[in-house]
């Protein structure tokens, strides 16, 4: 029994053009998951694995970095860490690493 493909030939067809435009596949991979409906990193590998199959794509000259948008670098939260045993008992800081004894 095979699957049902996500996209249709005239997605995949559409997606061939924009390819051609030589934007990076990260940045069209942003644009073109939110109008498919699907999540970034499944358009990502869609995007190359029809990449790898396409011809007479052009030279790209915009951007080449993705520049992440203010409100999405704010969004980032870093996990907190707490110590079971408290004040450690001992630190030895060595050329390579530090090993701290609790």
């Amino acid at each position: 029994m095979s699957r049902r493909p996500i996209f249709s030939d005239f997605q995949v067809k559409e997606m061939k053009e924009i390819i051609r435009t030589g934007e990076p596949i990260m940045m069209l991979a942003e644009k073109l998951a939110a109008k498919y409906g699907v999540s970034e990193s499944s358009m990502r590998s869609k995007l190359y694995s029809i990449a790898r199959r396409t011809y007479k794509i052009a030279e790209w000259n915009g951007p080449k970095r993705r520049t992440r948008k203010v409100a999405e670098i704010q969004q980032v939260q870093y996990p907190t860490s707490t110590v079971r045993g408290g004040v450690p008992k001992k630190v030895t800081i060595e050329e390579d690493h530090i090993r701290i004894y609790f």
